[in-house]
C-alpha cells in the first residue's frame, strides 16, 4: 500500500510532528550528554542506544513488519530517542552518584553542587541561586550577634612569655599597655585593636568589643568580634577576626579538586605541622570563574592578571594582600600569589560598581540582588590583616561592611553555604585538634582542613613552633 493513500494523509501531518519532535529529542539529548559526559560519554551512550534500539527492532521485527511504512519510521525514531534518554540518564546517574555518594569533605548540597558545575552545569547552578537567595536581608536590627560562644579559647601548647606583663593583654582595648621597664631586646607585645563603634544604638552585649581567639609564642595573635557593620540594614550581622603576624607563618594549601594535582602543600595540614597550628581560612573562587591566575611552589596553575587582587605569601610566611602589578610585584620571590577578582575594596572605596561594570564576576547575578554569605580578607590602616564572614549580603553591602569596620584594601573570597569557613584549633593534651568555627553560621565539616579539603585554603601557624625544614619551605 502507498504511503499516500487517501486513508493515510490525514495521519502524515501528525507524523512528520511526530518525527520532528523525536528528532529534537534525539538532539537534545545528545547536546545534554555531550555537555555533561563529554565526547566519551557521548560516545557511550549512542553506541549503547544502538546497540539497544538494535535489539528492539530484532525484538519487534514481526509486529513491525505489519505496520505501515510510516508508522515503523515513527516508532524506530522513538526508539533511537528513548533508549539514549535512558542510557544518557543512566550515565548521568551513575556519574552523579559515584561523586555525591562518597563523604569527601563537602557538605551534599556542595558535592551536588560541584558535580553540576564539573558537568557543564554552572549556568543551571546560577540560575537556581539567583532564584533562591532574591530576598535582602532585613533591615530591621538583629537581636543576636553571630560570633561562637567557644571562641575564646584556651591558649595552645606554647608556653606563657615570662618576658611580657601580666596586664598587657587584660587591659580594654582602648588603653595602651606602660612598659613596666626599658627593653631594648624584645619588640612590643602585639595589642587587640580598638573596638569597633556599632552603627546602631544601642549595641548589643559584646558588639565590636574584641575577645582573643589564638596566641603564638604565648601571646595573643588574633581577636574576634561580632557587629551589625550596617545602620540601614540592621539584619545584616558580621563577624570578622584581626591577625596581627607577629609570630605567625602563613601558608597556601592546595584542594584535591581545586587546583587538583601532586603537591608538597596538599590538601590538608600535615602531621608535622599540626602542633603549630592555629587557624585556617577557605580560599577564593573555583579557577573557571575568575580571570586571574593561581601560583605556587614554582608552579603556575593559571597565569597571572596585572591587575586582579591578590593574596600573596612572602617565603617568610607573610600575608599580604593588593593589587598585582601594583601593590604587589610578581618578581619571582613570592612562595604564592591566589587571585580572586579585584579589589572590592581600594582605598577604603567600593569597588563594586566598577567591577559590573568591567565585567567582574562577583558571584551570580554578578554580586547584585543574591544574598548570601561571603568572606573576604582586608588589610587595616595599621597593617594588619583581617577576614570577615558577612551573612546574607550581595556584593555592594559585603562592600560597604569592610568599610564600616576600618579596611583599606580587600578581597572578597568564597562565597554561598557552607564553604565561608574561619576555624581555631584548640590543642589536646593527647596532641589532637579540636576545630571550631569563630562565627555560629559557619557550617560543614570543621575537619575539612585537617582530613582533606577539595578546595584551596590559608593555614596560620605559630611561627616558633614550625620545624624546619617543613611543606612551608615549598
Amino acid at each position: 500500500m502507498s504511503d499516500t493513500e487517501p486513508g493515510q494523509r490525514a495521519v502524515a501531518p501528525r507524523t512528520l510532528a511526530g518525527l520532528a519532535l523525536a528528532a529534537l529529542v534525539l538532539l537534545a539529548t545528545v547536546a545534554l550528554i555531550a555537555l555533561t559526559g563529554g565526547l566519551g560519554g557521548l560516545a557511550t551512550c549512542v553506541l549503547a542506544a544502538a546497540a539497544l534500539t538494535w535489539w528492539a527492532l530484532r525484538r519487534h521485527h514481526d509486529a513491525d513488519a505489519t505496520l505501515r511504512p510510516w508508522q515503523r519510521r515513527h516508532r524506530r525514531a522513538w526508539r533511537a530517542a528513548r533508549w539514549l534518554v535512558v542510557t544518557g540518564a543512566l550515565w548521568n546517574a551513575v556519574s552523579f552518584a559515584s561523586y555525591v555518594v562518597p563523604d569527601n569533605g563537602d557538605t551534599s548540597s556542595q558535592r551536588m553542587a560541584t558535580w553540576a558545575r564539573d558537568h557543564g552545569l554552572g549556568p543551571v547552578i546560577d540560575r537556581l541561586e539567583t532564584w533562591v537567595y532574591s530576598d535582602p536581608p532585613s533591615k530591621e536590627p538583629a537581636d543576636d550577634l553571630s560570633l561562637a560562644p567557644i571562641v575564646t579559647l584556651a591558649t595552645t601548647t606554647t608556653a606563657p612569655s615570662t618576658t611580657v606583663p601580666a596586664a598587657a593583654t587584660t587591659l580594654p582595648t582602648s588603653e595602651t599597655v606602660p612598659p613596666t621597664e626599658p627593653s631594648t631586646t624584645l619588640p612590643p607585645t602585639p595589642q587587640p585593636p580598638a573596638a569597633l563603634m556599632p552603627p546602631i544604638n544601642p549595641a548589643l552585649p559584646g558588639e565590636g568589643q574584641w575577645v582573643p581567639v589564638a596566641q603564638a609564642a604565648g601571646h595573643d595573635t588574633m581577636w574576634a568580634t561580632s557587629i551589625r557593620p550596617l545602620g540601614d540594614v540592621g539584619g545584616v550581622v558580621a563577624s570578622m577576626v584581626v591577625i596581627d603576624q607577629t609570630d605567625l607563618r602563613s601558608g597556601l594549601f592546595n584542594g584535591s579538586e581545586e587546583p587538583g594535582g601532586s603537591w608538597v602543600r596538599g590538601n590538608r595540614v600535615p602531621g608535622e605541622l599540626q602542633p603549630a597550628l592555629i587557624a585556617a581560612i577557605n580560599g577564593g573562587f573555583r579557577l573557571e570563574h575568575i580571570k586571574g591566575g593561581y601560583m605556587t611552589e614554582g608552579k603556575v596553575v593559571k597565569p597571572l592578571r596585572n591587575g586582579d587582587a591578590t593574596v600573596a605569601i612572602a617565603r617568610d610566611g607573610t600575608l599580604f594582600i593588593g593589587a598585582l602589578g601594583t601593590d604587589i610585584v610578581d618578581d619571582g620571590s613570592w612562595a604564592s600569589l591566589r587571585q580572586n577578582l579585584i579589589l572590592i575594596v581600594d582605598g577604603g572605596v567600593s569597588q563594586v560598581q566598577r567591577g559590573i561594570a568591567e565585567g567582574v564576576w562577583w558571584g551570580a547575578d554578578f554580586g547584585r540582588e543574591v544574598y548570601v554569605a561571603r568572606s573576604a580578607i582586608c588589610e587595616l590602616a595599621d597593617g594588619r590583616v583581617a577576614y570577615l564572614m558577612v551573612d546574607d549580603v550581595n556584593a555592594e553591602q559585603l562592600a560597604q561592611t569592610l568599610v564600616n569596620v576600618g579596611c583599606v584594601q580587600a578581597i572578597q573570597m568564597d562565597i554561598n553555604g557552607g564553604w565561608p569557613q574561619f576555624n581555631v584549633y584548640v590543642h589536646n593534651l593527647d596532641g589532637t585538634l579540636d576545630p571550631h568555627f569563630v562565627d555560629q553560621r559557619m557550617s560543614g565539616n570543621r575537619y575539612r582542613y585537617l582530613t582533606g579539603s577539595t578546595k584551596e585554603f590559608f593555614a596560620f601557624f605559630d611561627a616558633t613552633l614550625v620545624p624546619s625544614p617543613s611543606a612551608l619551605d615549598a
